[in-house]
């Protein structure tokens, strides 16, 4: 098994230009290995990005927002229908 690529060979290998490969790079989504001569991949992280699909990121920065947002909404929601519990229970108990 190969265990480094260069720009060619994993542009060979998903498909692409070597170009996109290079994009991939600079936005972040591939790391070169900074010990090694010229542009190399570890075959590690080549084998980690193909195993959630060619898509990189799945969620978008808005999407990502998005589901943030639902979540403190919904933390919220729950602090208070907990307090509300805990005062039809104190009413029950006769407090």
């Amino acid at each position: 098994m190969q265990t480094i690529y260069s720009v060619n060979e994993l542009a060979e290998r998903w498909g692409m230009h070597p170009s996109t490969v290079r994009e991939m790079e600079r936005d972040g989504k591939l790391h070169r290995l900074p010990e090694i001569p010229g542009v190399r991949f570890s075959a590690a992280e080549v084998l980690q990005l193909e195993s959630i699909g060619k898509d990189v990121e799945p969620l978008t920065v808005w999407e990502r927002r998005k589901l943030e947002a639902d979540n403190r909404q919904l933390k919220e929601e729950n602090a208070e229908l907990k307090r509300r519990l805990c005062n039809i229970g104190q009413l029950a108990i006769g407090g």
